[in-house]
């Protein structure tokens, strides 16, 4: 039976459950009660081919000092739109429209996106 992956919403730790084929649901919950959805770049990236050189989507223009990862990641999940930053306070995004809902809620417009990815003018 194939492996489904799933993104924990504060930590983006991958998570992976066996289920039949065409079977998996669109989210799962985990014993703490946290709602994960599916993650299908983690998916295809554990099949063994080249990982997307776009995912995690990480952006410069939209970094924090390291020092403040742990205030944004807050800041972030208490208004709606969680997002993790890595060790150097680089956001990371899980789609396009999170990258677009992040830009918002800080009042910045991401300059590493790319062509026809949304912006927040």
């Amino acid at each position: 039976m194939p492996r489904y992956s799933y993104v924990h919403p504060k930590t983006n730790k991958i998570i992976e459950r066996v289920f039949r084929m065409g079977k998996a649901p669109k989210s799962i919950r985990l014993s703490s009660g946290t709602k994960c959805n599916r993650c299908l770049p983690a998916e295809i990236a554990s099949q063994g081919g080249m990982q997307s050189s776009t995912w995690p989507m990480k952006s410069i223009a939209l970094a924090v000092h390291p020092s403040q990862r742990q205030q944004y990641a807050e800041f972030s999940q208490k208004h709606g739109v969680p997002t993790h930053f890595d060790e150097k306070g680089h956001p990371e995004f899980r789609t396009r429209e999170h990258r677009k809902q992040y830009a918002e809620l800080v009042g910045a417009t991401d300059f590493d996106g790319g062509y026809n990815d949304p912006h927040c003018d």
